[in-house]
């Protein structure tokens, strides 16, 4: 098993409109096979800052999502968030962990 964990720290526009797109997501992430499940945490000091946390099966099933269109269209859609979210580039990252226990 591997988690991912995706960071993202808003420079301008409405971090809490980001916080009710995540909310509200469609969750297909969810049904992709080898997912085993997602969760989003918000810093409670920075609320800019988000975690997207994400565990699957193995690096094949991460790297068949990371292909798919679908989510090439999900990211998409902050482009639609009211006050136009703009994500820093440093601060954004993705790490993939193995999980030994």
């Amino acid at each position: 098993m591997i988690v991912v964990m995706s960071r993202i720290s808003v420079t301008s526009g409405n971090a809490d409109a980001l916080a009710s797109q995540y909310r509200n997501r469609r969750r297909f992430v969810e049904t992709m096979p080898g997912c085993l499940g997602v969760e989003i945490p918000r810093h409670q000091d920075r609320p800019e800052e988000f975690v997207a946390y994400s565990r699957w099966e193995d690096e094949d099933a991460f790297d068949r999502y990371q292909r798919h269109q679908a989510r090439r269209e999900a990211h998409a859609r902050i482009s639609e968030i009211p006050g136009r979210v703009r994500i820093d580039p440093d601060t954004r990252s993705t790490d993939r962990y193995e999980v030994l226990s």
